[in-house]
């Protein structure tokens, strides 16, 4: 089976999101919470003095189904990154947006909208269909 690990270059930005945010590198960020998971489970906890004082905005919504919390974070002026992503979300969860659009456009809208380079997305979209690939043949 072929490694997991995203080559060099496409990674997640996880544990920097907040100083990229702060730093205008970053327009949002987006984390999921299980229930019984607290703010250091998920990553977010040190969110919360830059929501409070409007430096960072933060929409969160709740699966009624699952209970798994979305938090989504952006800075000002960008809070139609997290309203997308609500909504892509939403259309997900119903199936409506595999009527729409395919799995490698939900990946450059989500690496799009959180403030992934056009070329890193590419570069995910190449490796995870690889992963497909070589995944497909061991079966």
């Amino acid at each position: 089976m072929t490694k997991r690990t995203p080559p060099l270059g496409i990674g997640p930005h996880n544990g920097r999101e907040l100083q990229m945010m702060l730093q205008g590198e970053k327009p949002m960020a987006l984390f999921a919470a299980e229930p019984g998971m607290d703010a250091e489970d998920i990553g977010d906890a040190h969110f919360k003095p830059f929501v409070d004082d409007g430096r960072i905005l933060k929409f969160t919504y709740i699966d009624p189904e699952t209970s798994i919390e979305e938090r989504r974070y952006c800075l000002p002026t960008e809070e139609w990154r997290c309203k997308l992503s609500q909504m892509i979300s939403r259309m997900c969860r119903n199936g409506a947006a595999f009527d729409v659009f395919t799995t490698n456009d939900l990946a450059r809208l989500e690496g799009t909208l959180l403030g992934y380079p056009k070329d890193g997305i590419e570069a995910f979209i190449a490796h995870a269909t690889a992963l497909k690939i070589s995944n497909f043949r061991t079966d």
